[in-house]
């Protein structure tokens, strides 16, 4: 039986490529947010950070709130100055998120070994900066990021941009090629809906040995 061959290899960046270091307790559950950290960072209740932030971060996912507006109104609500307001969330990402330099090492790998690596993920403009800066994006052949394309996971429209992008590396590239790990299963459904090989992220070690379970040369 022939092998499948895989080309192309989709990373999300949150929980996957970039590791949340946080945890909150609350209803004697245990899980995490980075909007609380944000709130702590800021000595507010998180209710008043939700309050605040409310349809503006929602709108700032899919780009129809720009990084100054967002930073001018949720200031203002909160009285408080703009540099504060976006150091408390710029020290939030990079205290309580953590670099997974061990699947950036296989991003790269993967890259040398010819296989097309990019990037699908829903962020807003400071957690980008925070978390993917330029540099980051270099070590990619694409990066798709809901605020700059205006439409999110699991929204068909993004997947469908994917593949565009995808095809403009290579043009014969069939969805059954290609591998999307992300570490929300919703955000894959629309993917394996379309042919793709799906990988949920639990840690790397789970997606190595899936990887390879799909024939990829790790």
């Amino acid at each position: 039986m022939k092998k499948e061959v895989i080309k192309a290899i989709v990373f999300d960046i949150g929980g996957v490529l970039q590791i949340p270091h946080y945890y909150v307790h609350k209803n004697n559950k245990e899980f995490s947010s980075i909007h609380e950290m944000i709130a702590r960072a800021l000595h507010l209740h998180p209710d008043n950070w939700l309050d605040a932030i409310d349809l503006l971060y929602a709108k700032a996912t899919i780009g129809e709130v720009s990084r100054n507006k967002f930073v001018q109104e949720v200031s203002k609500k909160l009285n408080i100055s703009q540099n504060t307001l976006v150091h408390a969330v710029k020290k939030s990402y990079h205290k309580h998120m953590k670099k997974n330099k061990e699947l950036y090492i296989i991003v790269q790998s993967l890259q040398k070994k010819g296989y097309i690596v990019g990037i699908l993920s829903d962020q807003w403009p400071l957690s980008r900066e925070s978390i993917f800066p330029k540099k980051d994006q270099k070590l990619f052949d694409f990066a798709i990021i809901s605020y700059e394309v205006k439409t999110r996971k699991p929204q068909p429209k993004i997947y469908q941009l994917l593949l565009k992008k995808i095809r403009e590396k290579d043009k014969s590239i069939s969805t059954s090629e290609i591998i999307f790990v992300d570490d929300k299963n919703y955000n894959l459904v629309p993917a394996k809906k379309m042919g793709i090989h799906t990988i949920q992220f639990h840690n790397n070690k789970q997606v190595i040995k899936e990887l390879k379970k799909l024939n990829v040369a790790i």
